[in-house]
């Protein structure tokens, strides 16, 4: 269960989509600063305003090449992460991949996919403890991930109502030593498949090489809130309606 990472900025996001556009790799451009990972202005956990990037997904045409995959436009937009429940005490912050047809998360699932850029996040194993750098006392002992030459991490997502939801998937073997559950880490030239019809088949996250650490000591992060350029969001109050006209940007 991931409830913690390393988030971007706006701006940031902004510049993660013109990447796109461009199909060059995200995050590797010489206007990339070489920032550390850990940043604690910048870590979020569940109830975070975190930027993402949306999609207006498109129906399937067979046979017309990379369009039948995805041809629908991408967007920045903001949402608080965890979606509220009538039935629950806290947000439910997680999806399974496995969980798509469940009432909660089917609409969802269908129609409101996102992706969440990040520089990193964050596992606690479930057996390994160490000294809690608080008071000394143990305490499970955290681990972050990234991908391996990538300074940038694409989550895969889902969002309703103006909250966010990380869709999880099962471990693979970097992951599996430490919990049973990982993000859904999604490659760039996956991204047409998680947005188009066929997204389902991206739960087999067994190629996708992680490198892991143990999480460092930070200072007390910062509290987030967002630049005022996240005004910017491509969706209205609520970030539930449709697509704000003239913002969304073509992702091929």
């Amino acid at each position: 269960m991931c409830g913690k990472c390393v988030i971007l900025e706006y701006d940031e996001v902004l510049d993660v989509i013109h990447e796109l556009e461009l199909g060059v790799p995200v995050g590797l451009g010489a206007d990339w600063p070489a920032r550390p990972t850990r940043c604690g202005d910048l870590v979020a956990r569940p109830g975070s305003v975190i930027p993402v990037i949306v999609a207006q997904p498109v129906a399937a045409t067979p046979g017309v090449g990379r369009g039948s995959q995805l041809a629908g436009p991408i967007a920045p937009a903001t949402f608080t992460w965890g979606f509220r429940e009538p039935w629950g005490t806290g947000l439910v912050f997680n999806t399974r991949i496995e969980s798509t047809d469940k009432p909660l998360w089917r609409d969802s699932m269908e129609h409101r996919r996102c992706i969440i850029p990040v520089r990193s996040f964050f596992e606690t194993s479930a057996t390994e403890t160490a000294p809690s750098p608080r008071d000394g006392r143990p305490a499970k002992r955290s681990y972050e991930f990234t991908v391996p030459g990538r300074p940038i991490a694409l989550i895969g997502g889902v969002w309703k109502d103006g909250r966010l939801s990380m869709v999880t998937t099962e471990a693979n073997r970097w992951m599996v030593p430490v919990h049973h559950r990982m993000p859904l880490v999604i490659h760039q030239e996956e991204l047409p498949v998680w947005f188009g019809p066929d997204y389902r088949r991206l739960a087999d996250r067994s190629s996708v090489e992680l490198a892991v650490a143990p999480e460092q000591p930070t200072a007390p992060p910062t509290p987030h809130p967002m630049s005022g350029s996240a005004s910017g969001s491509a969706y209205g109050p609520g970030a539930g309606g449709n697509p704000t006209p003239g913002t969304m940007t073509p992702l091929f």
